[in-house]
């Protein structure tokens, strides 16, 4: 009877053992299967957006690294380090702007982020409130009164607006990942580079910033309009501007000039608030769709754009005339 319960009890062990393994080896076969998946026939499945941080104590966080900020509440002070105790480098007031560096980085009850004070060019740390109320909000510089001259410390008058067209017009203006001197550089601009204006003007350091689409490698980033003694940054007009070659780069030669009444001829063809890819559609043009050339070609993402006005619905803004392959704008006979 012993030796018949001591061989039942191997047999179960057994049983269980091979079970256990079992399901380990599926387990793994199904991990690797769906690596294989992943990475060698694509993932269909959408990338989930960033989980939103809140920090023990606060509310959730809105801010994020190379947004512009601006502080609503009154000497919020600005840390050499991320916690309470750290000494104070400086008091902010009310409506001062900062460059959001880094963060959140949850410490004291608090959520910090690595900021520049724009006002006395000032880099550390801030909290961006508590639970009850948020010291700093991400500012939307074109929520800034567009028809009010602005004149930045340091600067002449600002000349330049959103969904302008402007030119580079001194050589090696930087363009910089936000509106900061410390700010990492993405690349330099030469003279007669085109650009297109998206958002400003923001001032810090002393210089009045822009963020700009910078059309020649269709990079996005934020570059000065100048200084006291000159602008680096001056606007133009695509129908005054001497077009050097009708053939843009990655396009067929184009075909149509200002004064044109021209035809979609191409389904859902984009309005677009400003000569770029990135810009916000303004609506979708149908084949037959009548348009009248304004300005261009202007030359930008490999296309070649054109202000025009949408007849049918008498909506101004830029579309492109074609690709390599094909017209998508042509000249009514």
């Amino acid at each position: 009877m012993r030796s018949f319960r001591f061989g039942l009890l191997i047999s179960v062990m057994a049983l269980l053992f091979s079970s256990l393994f079992g399901i380990s080896l599926s387990v793994q076969a199904e991990a690797v299967n769906t690596t294989q998946s992943g990475v060698f026939q694509g993932d269909a499945t959408p990338t989930a957006e960033p989980t939103p941080v809140q920090c023990r104590g606060t509310q959730v966080s809105r801010l994020k690294a190379d947004e512009v900020a601006q502080i609503v509440s009154d000497l919020v002070a600005i840390k050499r380090e991320p916690r309470r105790s750290a000494p104070n480098l400086d008091l902010m007031r009310i409506n001062d702007t900062v460059v959001v560096l880094e963060g959140p980085i949850c410490f004291d009850n608090l959520a910090w982020y690595k900021i520049i004070w724009t006002t006395k060019d000032l880099e550390g740390w801030a909290a961006e409130g508590d639970a009850r109320e948020y010291w700093i909000e991400k500012l939307t510089v074109t929520d800034v009164d567009s028809d009010a001259p602005v004149q930045c410390r340091g600067t002449q008058v600002s000349r330049l607006k959103p969904d302008d067209l402007a030119r580079v017009s001194s050589d090696l203006v930087t363009l910089k990942r936000n509106p900061s001197r410390r700010s990492v550089n993405l690349d330099l601009m030469n003279t007669g580079d085109e650009i297109v204006i998206l958002e400003g003007p923001f001032c810090a350091d002393n210089l009045a910033w822009y963020k700009v689409l910078w059309t020649r490698k269709n990079i996005e980033g934020w570059a000065p309009e100048g200084n006291a003694s000159e602008y680096w940054m001056e606007t133009f007009s695509v129908s005054d501007a001497e077009v050097e070659t009708s053939n843009c780069r990655g396009t067929q030669p184009s075909r149509l000039k200002p004064n044109d009444l021209a035809r979609v001829v191409s389904d859902l063809v984009a309005l677009k608030r400003n000569p770029s890819r990135r810009s916000v559609n303004l609506d979708l043009m149908r084949v037959g769709d009548d348009v009248a050339i304004l300005e261009g070609p202007f030359c930008a993402d490999n296309l070649a754009w054109y202000k025009v006005v949408w007849t049918k619905k008498n909506l101004e803004g830029w579309a492109a005339e074609g690709d390599a392959t094909e017209y998508w704008l042509e000249k009514r006979q």
